[in-house]
């Protein structure tokens, strides 16, 4: 589940339900390959349990909120993104990793290019 928001709305959504948070300059599917301009900027820590075997195909399909900017290079603009988005982690009390590396990619079939509802 992929879901475009405006940052506006940030303050409004529940982060909870969203493994990874996004910053990208396209609202077109961010995982295309030709789509370079996009930077993971949290991802929650999760619990695992061993009574299920998980694969990396299973973290690549979990929920990933998008935020938009319009360039990436544009250190106050993905800053003050970066601020808003901490503070709103604090209100949640969620915690997780800033700007984690990105995992490597599993070809997916699933080849729509529009994420909004």
């Amino acid at each position: 589940m992929n879901t475009f928001i405006a940052l506006e709305k940030l303050e409004e959504i529940d982060l909870q339900d969203y493994h990874e948070v996004w910053l990208t300059t396209s609202e077109r599917w961010p995982q295309d390959p030709e789509t370079a301009q996009r930077v993971c900027l949290w991802r929650a820590d999760r619990e695992l349990t061993r009574d299920v075997e998980i694969d990396d195909v299973y973290f690549q399909n979990l929920p990933r909120l998008w935020l938009l900017v319009d360039d990436l290079h544009d250190k106050p603009a993905v800053s003050h993104v970066e601020q808003a988005l901490n503070v709103r982690i604090g209100e949640l009390q969620l915690e997780g990793e800033f700007l984690p590396d990105e995992k490597d990619k599993v070809p997916s079939g699933d080849k729509r290019t529009d994420l909004r509802s």
